[in-house]
């Protein structure tokens, strides 16, 4: 049977002690511990959180620019293209001109050509057919 006496008060007493020495002594320093590392963890994973959405302003500012990069390439590409279209043309309408006159200048000299053969073969043709008569005939 439990007797109480003395030693119950003293053994009381001896735990309280032994509780407030552990308390002072090791608890309180491993909460503290604790406390701090949450604490660290905490501001870490808020630094973390921060980085994450600097990260992501970044890669939507990148994506934007590139975007209006990729826009202005096309805009430079198309107007370049328009740019080769327009000379080409330009380009064939000068040749055309220049094949049109060359022809032109041509046909030109061609004509004026038939026609001084026309003249002066006209101018022989009396004495081709006297020529040509004599042969047949003999003389």
């Amino acid at each position: 049977m439990i007797s109480i006496d003395v030693t119950l008060f003293f053994q009381v007493v001896n735990f309280l002690v032994t509780l407030f020495i552990l308390n002072v002594l090791i608890i309180r320093p491993i909460r503290e511990v604790l406390a701090r590392r949450r604490a660290r963890n905490e501001a870490l994973a808020g630094e973390a959180g921060n980085m994450r959405s600097a990260a992501a302003r970044k890669l939507e500012g990148y994506e934007a620019r590139i975007l209006q990069a990729r826009a202005q390439m096309a805009s430079f590409r198309d107007e370049a293209r328009k740019s080769g279209e327009s000379s080409a043309r330009t380009q064939l309408e000068r040749a055309g001109e220049t094949a049109r006159s060359i022809r032109q200048e041509a046909t030109e000299r061609t004509h004026k050509e038939s026609a001084a053969a026309r003249e002066e073969l006209e101018g022989r043709v009396a004495a081709y057919a006297e020529s040509a008569i004599g042969k047949v005939l003999g003389l």
